[in-house]
């Protein structure tokens, strides 16, 4: 796509380009000399995922004017997965603003890629802007306590270290943490090979391990992402839900978030936002709500700002956004809580 002067190329097309773009989004989000965009968020910046790196260049000064990507991923709840796609490393050079470049570039990324998703998901606080892309706050975080880590105070029994120091049977350990218990227990992003290997690079997350005394890692959690999540515990795993408890006492007085549906054990945590949400395809979106809600849910249509949908044989409508809260909170509609589709997106896994 050509706009005046500006055409629309990706990194993977033009990778010569990677180094303008990072330094472009860390002036964008005022990242001083020791933090690196590149490193926090690895999976949408990666070589892997150039392909989805999108970019406005000036032809009349071969400098990159715009950039925005999409990192596509799939979120699993009760085996019932739906491939959505994550929006992250959106700046624009203060010298091309006000010339639709960042318009052009998320509505060629909607086009590209909205009938092979089931949401559009991206991390902002400028409301006002993302509305106008039918992307709306959607989802509920908590906060269980305030006191601030450090790792002198860290919980008894756990092990400060990175991805990357680990050995292989440890990492291995990790992954099957996650895989046996978050990807079973939480509404979240599931891993493959691919998304472990960026995370093994992610050093830029502090990572704690609890070993039993069989010296296995049994329970893990992680806090800080470079510039992003100061001071917040992001992710935290354990071998099953009887261990739940236990972690969570370890941890609960401190900045860790977790999803809205763990708001019953934290009464009087503030609940706030997860995202910003769009609809994607309603084909993929309807599959996945059906499944997940046992057939007691079904999109009948998606046009324009509304949404007709069929609950348990009858019929309702609802604008985009009151249906996004109605089903995925903050708050959802009490009718809806029982299938707990409150999204858990790390900080390994955000953009």
């Amino acid at each position: 796509m050509i706009l005046n002067n500006f055409v629309i190329t990706t990194l993977s097309d033009n990778p010569e380009y990677f180094e303008e773009v990072i330094r472009l989004i860390e002036e964008e989000f005022h990242y001083s000399e020791n933090q690196h965009y590149d490193k926090d968020f690895a999976p949408l910046v990666d070589p892997l995922n150039f392909e989805n790196c999108y970019l406005y260049i000036d032809q009349e000064t071969n400098t990159v004017a715009s950039h925005l990507a999409v990192c596509t991923r799939t979120i699993i709840k009760n085996n019932c997965e739906l491939k959505v796609a994550l929006i992250g490393g959106i700046a624009t050079h203060k010298q091309f603003r006000k010339r639709n470049l960042f318009k052009n570039l998320m509505n060629h990324a909607l086009r590209l890629h909205g009938d092979n998703v089931g949401l559009f998901i991206l991390w902002s606080d400028i409301e006002n802007l993302y509305e106008k892309f039918s992307f709306y706050r959607t989802g509920g975080v908590i906060e269980t306590g305030n006191r601030i880590f450090s790792a002198s105070d860290r919980p008894s029994g756990y092990e400060k270290t990175t991805f990357s120091a680990l050995s292989d049977k440890e990492f291995n350990s990790i992954i099957s943490l996650y895989t046996q218990f978050n990807e079973k227990y939480f509404f979240t992003i599931k891993r493959d090979q691919k998304d472990w290997s960026i995370i093994r690079e992610m050093n830029s997350i502090d990572l704690y391990i609890k070993k039993n005394f069989k010296n296995e890692i049994e329970k893990y959690f992680c806090i800080n992402k470079g510039k992003d999540l100061t001071n917040i515990i992001h992710e935290i795993s354990c071998k099953s839900s009887s261990d739940f408890p236990s972690l969570l006492k370890d941890l609960e007085n401190f900045k860790l978030w977790l999803p809205e549906t763990n708001h019953n054990q934290f009464p009087n945590s503030e609940i706030f936002y997860t995202a910003f949400v769009r609809l994607g395809a309603e084909k993929l979106l309807n599959e996945f709500l059906n499944e997940v809600t046992g057939k007691e849910l079904k999109i009948l249509k998606k046009e324009d700002d509304l949404v007709v949908f069929d609950f348990k044989g009858k019929e309702f409508q609802a604008s985009h956004k009151d249906f996004l809260q109605y089903i995925l909170g903050p708050k959802p509609l009490l009718e809806f809580e029982r299938y707990n589709l409150s999204l858990y997106i790390t900080g390994a896994d955000s953009v």
